[in-house]
């Protein structure tokens, strides 16, 4: 390998080595902030506020040891005439954190769709112009290619209507709880 090969190989494993660093200082730092201003530590509270997966937590045990050591000093601070929420009932901040996430999810999932829908028809278009070079007359094959590409059509469409239908679900969870009509015993989505 020359040099000239190994250096944007090692530039790139350095640009996400800094990100991993990043994400994990931002991760700590929300824990650190949760702690100080009262609010309930979850994984979803805290991923969702320092911008990282659950997963990114999960993956990295030193976050995991820290966010465990703070839900237990939270814990152990209140006095037993205080009530912490719990899992079923998450505090005021927690459900602004989820209410933030599901936000996130709902422009992400959006975009998705939308980038579904240009490859969709990208695809197809491609698969056309190949399938139909020229304007000879149909063959058993191009019938069967154009049986193929409109089986696909119709499985890509099931994948935009699901994703429509999230989208809805989660705008209804989402003016559901500005309204304050679900019930605070119900546990949280994961």
């Amino acid at each position: 390998m020359t040099r000239m090969e190994g250096a944007p190989f090692a530039n790139m494993v350095s640009a996400r080595q800094r990100e991993a660093d990043r994400k994990q200082a931002a991760t700590a730092s929300t824990i650190n902030r949760f702690l100080l201003d009262g609010t309930l530590i979850t994984i979803t509270a805290v991923a969702g506020a320092a911008g990282v997966s659950r997963n990114f937590i999960y993956s990295h045990e030193t976050l995991l040891h820290q966010l465990e050591a703070a839900r237990q000093t939270q814990a152990d601070a209140h006095t037993p005439g205080q009530r912490l929420p719990t899992n079923g009932a998450p505090g005021r901040t927690a459900l602004q954190a989820e209410i933030a996430l599901a936000h996130q999810t709902i422009k992400r999932l959006r975009q998705d769709l939308a980038e579904l829908k240009k490859r969709h028809e990208h695809c197809l278009g491609e698969q056309i112009r190949t399938a139909f070079p020229t304007e000879a007359p149909s063959t058993t094959a191009e019938n069967l290619e154009i049986e193929r590409l409109r089986e696909k059509n119709r499985l890509l469409n099931q994948q935009v209507t699901t994703f429509n239908h999230r989208i809805d679900d989660l705008l209804d969870d989402l003016t559901a709880e500005r309204r304050g009509t679900i019930p605070w015993t119900a546990a949280p989505r994961a």
